[in-house]
């Protein structure tokens, strides 16, 4: 069985080294790149089973490096990660195909839970999605740009 390799994109170092260190005991191969100048090289390069992209980098956005991987890679899945407002990026996020949207913080069980649903669909699915089932992956992924509420905090809640 091959060791699926995933790039993680943010500036944060330590949150790089946090994700690496989240899929690495989950037995994933993982490279990082701390800005779209720095992804951009790297995946000029070689290709991945799964792209982590954090949105908001200093020389742009994990958008614009998912821009550059459907143009170079096509269909990976990629996975954007923000502790930013995901309605604002729903629609460029939907158009460049982002396989799912994580809030930061989140936990080792998510990203590595989303990680690997991402390799076994990308594996198990045509490019293409059609009819039905293509439309309600489409509202799966808008959906997961709608933050979740925790109803047990809500203040009409009893």
């Amino acid at each position: 069985m091959n060791i699926a390799q995933v790039l993680v994109v943010d500036d944060d170092i330590a949150v790089c080294r946090i994700v690496h260190r989240m899929l690495f005991g989950e037995k994933y191969e993982v490279r990082a790149a701390n800005s779209v100048a720095d992804a951009l090289k790297v995946i000029e390069q070689e290709a991945f089973d799964v792209y982590v992209l954090d949105y908001k980098l200093p020389d742009g956005s994990g958008l614009d490096v998912a821009a550059r991987i459907r143009a170079k890679w096509g269909g990976a899945p990629i996975i954007l990660i923000s502790g930013y407002d995901p309605s604002a990026v729903a629609l460029r996020a939907e158009q460049l195909h982002i396989t799912e949207f994580l809030q930061k913080p989140f936990s080792r069980e998510t990203i590595c839970e989303v990680v690997k649903k991402a390799i076994d669909s990308s594996s198990s699915t045509a490019p293409a999605e059609s009819g039905s089932e293509g439309s309600q992956a489409k509202k799966r992924l808008l959906m997961s740009f709608i933050p979740r509420l925790d109803e047990s905090k809500l203040p009409w809640k009893d």
